[in-house]
């Protein structure tokens, strides 16, 4: 099966384009033209804007056929002590036996392709035992859920 995912890497972070799932939406490059560049080679240059402006881009990605990591400090670096957990975004909390928190906002799509935006933290039921799904009604104390 042939490879479909390319790196490009300014140091800071690198960017993981898969064209298997591209939808050719143009939300990258017209929202950073000076990084995404179809018809070009590279056609990402990661050189074009500040690592935080990309990554804010990428986040945009509707397909997601762009996503990111950090790179780790090298060798050296990492042997002067624990690396710091870099925050990338949104966060997602996994709350002891109990749901699953969301910094908001984000858009929820419901499984009736309904949109709702959630402007606030959501906390979505883990334990499946909730009589408002998705959303954690405190059941899983009932029900004495554990992880």
């Amino acid at each position: 099966m042939k490879n479909t995912k390319k790196e490009y890497s300014n140091g800071e972070v690198t960017v993981v384009y898969d064209s298997a799932i591209c939808i050719h939406a143009g939300t990258c490059f017209k929202g950073l033209p000076t990084v995404f560049q179809p018809g070009t080679r590279p056609w990402i240059k990661m050189q074009g804007a500040d690592t935080e402006s990309i990554i804010k881009q990428v986040q945009k990605c509707p397909s997601r056929a762009l996503s990111f990591y950090m790179n780790t400090p090298e060798e050296d670096e990492a042997d002067k002590g624990p690396i710091k957990a870099l925050e990338t975004g949104k966060k997602v909390e996994v709350m002891t036996n109990g749901p699953l928190m969301v910094e908001g906002p984000i858009t929820l799509v419901r499984s009736d392709g309904k949109r709702e935006v959630m402007e606030d933290a959501c906390y979505f039921c883990r334990c499946g035992a909730s009589k408002n799904k998705p959303f954690c009604d405190g059941t899983h104390n009932d029900i004495g859920f554990k992880e």
